[in-house]
């Protein structure tokens, strides 16, 4: 499972990701053509293990995914931040930690880093195997 395609498709169409960030959810890094002049969101894989075992098989996988949000206005940046969480929750993603909350010079941009750690809902149970 690719959980960065799942978690942007969790976020993608949410009406305030829509109006502050539109299409710009970038995997790992930000591309050299891409528009960096405006908001975005970087979603990244920090972890994943194997879960949920019965029968010496496992039947899950758990993840720890950091999502990034930069904006040029604080509160827009503590906007999406909130909205993630709350969207990642509903899919049974929760907040582990917070590793960064920080306004860069160089850039003009707040940056808030978030770390959800989860077992994805719906996405294994009554299959057959993982792999």
């Amino acid at each position: 499972m690719n959980i960065l395609t799942y978690i942007y498709d969790i976020i993608k169409d949410d009406d305030l990701v829509k109006a502050l960030v539109s299409d710009r959810i970038y995997f790992y890094e930000v591309s050299e053509k891409a528009d960096d002049t405006r908001s975005l969101i970087l979603l990244r894989l920090v972890y994943d293990t194997t879960a949920a075992y019965a029968s010496n098989k496992y039947h899950a996988e758990m993840f720890i995914v950091q999502v990034d949000v930069e904006t040029y206005k604080d509160d827009d940046t503590i906007r999406l931040s909130k909205r993630i969480r709350h969207l990642l929750r509903e899919h049974g993603f929760y907040q582990t930690s917070s590793q960064l909350t920080e306004y860069f010079k160089e850039t003009k941009k707040y940056v808030r880093s978030r770390r959800y750690e989860g077992i994805p809902k719906y996405k294994y149970y009554k299959g057959g195997h993982i792999e």
